[in-house]
């Protein structure tokens, strides 16, 4: 019986020498036997487990930055809507503005946000709300 655990031990030390490689990529009988017993896949399971909560953290942190941008977008939008109302009605109460404080004031009226990104949008959105408000106190000094 001793020369049978001798003989086993002797196969089994053999045989792990065929192992090459502790990568599951790798195949073969002998490297899955190996990385088993090593625990080498429970460690790239873990590696691997990691990796996907880190992109889903990430993934979560854009989705909020999202709709953080959706919200600011939303109301610069509606802010440029009341300015431009405010813009219309000083127009409309105005007399006798010369032809380039017109042009100003139908630019500022007509101009549409540009910007291929959501942050690019807002920050265009910002840039007219600013125009618009810029252009409505020059007309309230105008009228004043």
């Amino acid at each position: 019986m001793r020369w049978n655990d001798l003989f086993l031990a002797g196969l089994t030390t053999g045989l792990l020498g065929c192992v090459d490689s502790q990568d599951p990529a790798a195949g073969g009988f002998y490297n899955g036997l190996s990385g088993i017993a090593s625990g080498s896949y429970d460690v790239r399971i873990e590696e691997r487990e990691v990796a996907v909560a880190n992109a889903e953290a990430r993934n979560a942190e854009l989705a909020a930055e999202k709709r953080s941008l959706a919200a600011q977008i939303s109301a610069t939008e509606s802010n440029l809507t009341q300015a431009r109302f405010e813009l219309l009605k000083q127009r409309n109460a105005a007399q006798g503005l010369d032809s380039t404080t017109q042009a100003r004031i139908n630019k500022v009226l007509t101009a549409k946000p540009k910007g291929t990104t959501d942050a690019a949008r807002l920050a265009d959105l910002q840039r007219l709300l600013s125009e618009t408000r810029m252009l409505s106190e020059d007309l309230a000094r105008l009228a004043g």
